[in-house]
């Protein structure tokens, strides 16, 4: 077993500027500052346990993540090493209250050292970044990695509240699938909570259901009705969920601040959003090179944005459906001078009406459809019925 000045040497190896010795808190420490900020050295026994800051080195956080992981530096027992383990923290002025112990062989920091099997790490995250007892592999690629992209080394940062999302219905591809023919969701998939709730969230396709988990256990599971998110919440401790039904664009305000660690209250769900005007959308338009395969959920003023953005290419079109399936679609045809033919279909008699249109009008269209779930292409007069052809 080595000595402690035989550890001092393996921490100076390949550093290039010198750690002293130094006492912060209760602890014996050694501290290096250099370019890349500063690391302060715990020696405990045969293992060293490191702490880096870049922005915003404080010494009493220093303190209460050594103080926080004391125990956990010298449990020798091999099944831990590779667990990510949490301990709160509570620090003046300080938003980070909990230190992550990542043990023996578990750290980025020692990889390829002479410490690299007897290096530790004690970092600072938030409540709603990380949960004690998940494997150290799932732990690093995902939150210090690409998903949350946490900088561990940056002290001022705000925290950056994680959700772990499972597909639970069978649908093939889509939203939280690992390609576009899969229909399994073997395990939850970490990212931001913030992109969930207000990117993913509200244009959930038709027959998609989702679970959020948040580092606490809450587990949220909704799906999309029209404008509406509805679903469940399940509370740690209690044994009947709560019913959850919210406008889809207040996903934001309704969960945000649950799984940023607040505790449950039923006025979360209280929202006081207006009645939105919305449609499921369907565009094809080659020169942005986007052919959707389905519809999906889009405001009045996003499908207003296509109308005007949609090239007049032959072929390139909006598919619009309200609420009560009603369906008004336009296209552009060729060739020559471009015109824009809007229509309604009508399947029980195999054809649709309509006539070109000017873009005002089939704004008026649109409108119509999404405000009073109307079709209103009798409004255009002089109408031209096109046949669907027999079948044969």
């Amino acid at each position: 077993m080595p000595d402690d000045a035989s550890l001092v040497d393996l921490i100076q190896e390949r550093r290039s500027d010198p750690a002293v010795p130094a006492r912060i808190g209760r602890h014996d420490v050694l501290v290096e500052k250099g370019f890349i900020g500063t690391f302060v050295y715990r020696i405990h026994g045969e293992r060293v346990l490191v702490v880096h800051a870049n922005k915003g080195y404080r010494d009493d956080v220093v303190a209460a993540l050594l103080d926080a992981v004391d125990d956990l530096a010298d449990d020798r027992d091999p099944a831990n090493a590779s667990i990510v383990r949490l301990r709160p923290i509570e620090v003046p002025g300080f938003p980070l209250d909990r230190a992550v112990f990542l043990g023996p062989g578990n750290t980025t920091f020692f990889k390829d050292g002479p410490l690299a099997e007897r290096g530790m790490q004690v970092i600072p995250v938030h409540r709603s970044e990380a949960a004690d007892g998940e494997e150290y592999e799932a732990f690093w690629p995902g939150v210090i990695g690409k998903n949350l992209s946490i900088r561990h080394y940056d002290w001022t940062r705000e925290p950056s509240p994680r959700v772990d999302v499972l597909r639970l219905d069978s649908g093939k591809g889509g939203p939280f699938r690992h390609n576009r023919n899969s229909r399994r969701s073997s395990k939850p998939g970490l990212t931001r909570a913030q992109l969930v709730f207000e990117h993913d969230l509200p244009v959930l396709p038709d027959g998609v259901r989702v679970s959020l988990r948040d580092m606490r256990g809450h587990d949220l599971r909704v799906h999309r009705e029209w404008d509406r998110l509805r679903g469940t919440l399940q509370i740690p401790g209690r044994d009947e969920p709560v019913d959850v039904d919210v406008p889809r664009l207040s996903a934001p305000a309704a969960f945000g601040p649950l799984f940023a660690g607040a505790d449950f209250e039923p006025a979360m769900f209280e929202t006081r959003t207006p009645p939105e005007h919305m449609l499921m959308m369907r565009v094809r338009d080659a020169e942005r090179r986007r052919d959707d395969d389905g519809d999906h959920p889009a405001s009045l003023d996003e499908c207003l944005r296509w109308l005007d953005a949609l090239a007049p290419t032959d072929g390139n079109h909006l598919v619009l459906t309200g609420r009560s399936d009603g369906v008004v679609q336009m296209r552009w045809e060729g060739p020559g001078e471009p015109r824009l033919w809007l229509e309604t279909p009508e399947p029980a008699h195999r054809h649709s009406r309509g006539r070109h249109v000017t873009r005002d009008e089939a704004t008026a269209m649109i409108e119509a459809l999404a405000r009073d779930d109307r079709v209103a292409v009798d409004d255009l007069g002089d109408l031209e019925t096109a046949s669907w052809g027999t079948s044969v």
